[in-house]
């Protein structure tokens, strides 16, 4: 999901593009008080937590077969669940907005029992599951789905006309959850591991999906039926639909493996033109993204954009694109160069709990830094992560609460501060050739895995061969941001020390004496050290716009 920008964030970044100068106003505010979780209501506990009513069972296959009204706005179908006991096991729980008609559940061992209680369906099993014993559930429902109020972010169904009053509409749902539209296991630690999507829609528009379009048919009455096939896992909140009069508009791109992945994007007829040359872009960013990263996830389902009227949201290989086929600032169409991130950072590899989604905005938003230092230069990099400390809140710890499925739109540390806290290790590594081996070392080893940070810290541990958690503790686990405070001693020595900081916080920093550079390495006791000794003593500057850190001087002792 993209960034909430403000216009004021994009104005002062523009003014900055156009100017010569390094920003020096220190912006990282903490506030007094610490920022309020909601109030956790029964309805989210049920979609948010792991419980053993949905840890007793893991999913394999979808195939979702509906029939989408834009005209009644309305959605009916069935969806086969098939899944394998993780443990012994006579009760589970799938997932269905309450808003939805659950019609009827049956399974293909026998008879079940069901109740619903807020959106989740209890189901009792024919028997007593044993492990790894396979079943499959069916599942029939219809009704009128929520409707979005400020997609992609507040989400829901979306439905639209086009400016030439055709039908468009599609979903969104990324914190709300699959399960406001199709029943499912609607938990991001649970991918199945393939689905097959099958849209009704009037005839004359086109349902666009995930994956590779396997067949097309009429299916009567005024309407007509596409099947696509995702071949790859899947997180439930990324399998999506478009449905409007879309052209599709075919490219190639040739994989860093040698495969020639398929890019079948589709717009509106009157966007195709802009289209065509807007969209070349998507192979220079994939390039650089596979270079950087490691090879395209989905290489057998190919990637595409999709027209949409809402400005972004990274649906696997269907990404939809709701820019205005320009450029942003910078020189390059922000919600392709973000979007596309996604495809490894959150799609390939998906935090396992929404407590953990800087793993996916936080590394989409530094990959955007790292393309645009590629295109630009590693000042452009720090600069343009230095001003996005502006929308940094520091109110709540980047990694959330868990099992509530909590993700506010609203608070985007996840994003900046997320971005900030890989930009901030990159600086403490200071070696590149480590950082970036961390960078396709992580993705390769749990690509296609839900995980958690630790993951990504055992990697970081790994290869620099030092305990890092005093960085990430600090930076995902405290919303403080680390203060330097120092002062001249009076044998005129600078004293400085950590503080604002978690036990054993220690990064180093770095000072600009002019003629030379000098690296300090402050814990959160006090240290002594005569500094700058060319240019002479006070003569010096602190170089914060790689590290998230603020500086506080003390009176001499």
């Amino acid at each position: 999901m993209i960034k909430n920008i403000t216009h004021f964030f994009i104005v002062v970044v523009a003014a900055w593009s156009l100017s010569s100068c390094t920003p020096t106003k220190e912006l990282d505010m903490v506030p007094e008080k610490p920022g309020k979780y909601p109030v956790w209501t029964e309805r989210i506990k049920l979609l948010g937590a792991m419980t053993k009513y949905r840890s007793c069972f893991d999913v394999h296959y979808y195939n979702l077969d509906v029939q989408i009204d834009p005209a009644k706005k309305f959605v009916g179908g069935t969806v086969l669940i098939a899944a394998s006991a993780v443990n012994d096991f006579d009760t589970l729980q799938i997932d269905l907005y309450p808003n939805m008609n659950l019609k009827s559940v049956s399974c293909d061992l026998g008879n079940v029992k069901y109740f619903r209680k807020e959106g989740a369906i209890f189901i009792s099993m024919p028997r007593r599951m044993k492990t790894g014993e396979s079943f499959s559930l069916t599942v029939s429902y219809d009704g009128s789905p929520i409707v979005a109020r400020k997609p992609p972010w507040d989400g829901g169904f979306v439905w639209k006309k086009d400016a030439n009053g055709n039908a468009w509409c599609g979903v969104a749902c990324e914190t709300e959850g699959a399960s406001l539209w199709w029943p499912c296991k609607d938990h991001n630690s649970d991918e199945a591991d393939s689905v097959d999507i099958s849209v009704t829609c009037p005839s004359g528009l086109m349902a666009v999906c995930n994956g590779l379009l396997r067949d097309s048919s009429d299916a009567g009455k005024g309407w007509k039926k596409f099947h696509w096939h995702v071949s790859y896992n899947i997180n439930n909140y990324n399998v999506t639909f478009y449905i409007g009069n879309l052209k599709l508009l075919h490219d190639t791109f040739t994989s860093i493996t040698g495969k020639i992945i398929e890019l079948n994007h589709y717009v509106l007829p009157e966007n195709y033109e802009k289209a065509k040359t807007q969209f070349d872009e998507v192979k220079k960013i994939l390039a650089f993204y596979e270079k950087t990263f490691g090879a395209y996830p989905w290489q057998r389902d190919g990637f595409k954009l999709v027209n949409s009227p809402f400005e972004g949201m990274e649906h696997q290989t269907a990404i939809a694109y709701g820019s205005n086929f320009k450029d942003s600032w910078m020189g390059v169409d922000y919600i392709i160069l973000h979007e596309t991130a996604h495809e490894w950072w959150g799609n390939a590899i998906t935090a396992k709990d929404f407590s953990d989604v800087w793993l996916q905005e936080g590394f989409a938003t530094y990959s955007e830094s790292l393309y645009l230092e590629q295109e630009k230069d590693k000042t452009f990099y720090n600069n343009y992560l230095y001003f996005y400390r502006l929308q940094n809140l520091n109110e709540r710890p980047i990694v959330g609460p868990v099992g509530v499925r909590y993700f506010d739109y609203h608070d985007e540390d996840v994003y900046t501060k997320g971005a900030g806290t890989l930009q901030t290790l990159r600086a403490t590594i200071n070696n590149d050739s480590v950082f970036f081996d961390i960078i396709k070392t992580y993705f390769s080893r749990y690509e296609y895995h839900q995980i958690t940070s630790e993951e990504f810290i055992s990697v970081v541990n790994e290869k620099t061969g030092s305990d890092y958690h005093w960085l990430f503790n600090q930076y995902l686990h405290d919303r403080r941001i680390p203060v330097l405070e120092f002062y001249w001693d009076q044998g005129g020595q600078f004293a400085y020390h950590w503080v604002d900081c978690v036990d054993g916080f220690k990064m180093p920093i770095v000072i600009d004496c002019g003629d030379e550079k000098q690296t300090l390495y402050p814990t959160t006791s006090y240290q002594h050290d005569r500094i700058c000794p060319v240019s002479g003593a006070k003569q010096f500057s602190f170089d914060r716009t790689a590290k998230l850190y603020k500086l506080r001087a003390k009176s001499s002792k």
